[in-house]
C-alpha cells in the first residue's frame, strides 16, 4: 500500500521508449526533469520493465501508466 511519503516511479510508453517519471525531487535537481528514458523499448513488455526497474529501485513503488 502506498503512503503519502512513498517514492514512486511511474513507467509510460512514449514513442516506442519506456520512460520513468520519478517522484523523488532529487531526480529533478540532478537532471532538470522528473522523467527519464529507460533502457527499454516497446519490444519489452510492461511487466518485464516494471520488474526490472523495481529490482534496481527497491525503495520505490514502481507502477505502469497505461
Amino acid at each position: 500500500m502506498m503512503t503519502m511519503n512513498s517514492k514512486t516511479i511511474t513507467l509510460k510508453l512514449v514513442n516506442g521508449q519506456w520512460m520513468a517519471r520519478h517522484s523523488d525531487p532529487a531526480v529533478r535537481v540532478l537532471f532538470g526533469t522528473d522523467t527519464l528514458p529507460t533502457a527499454y523499448t516497446s519490444s519489452t513488455s510492461s511487466e518485464t520493465v516494471r520488474l526490472e526497474i523495481q529490482a534496481k529501485n527497491p525503495e520505490f513503488e514502481v507502477n505502469v501508466q497505461e
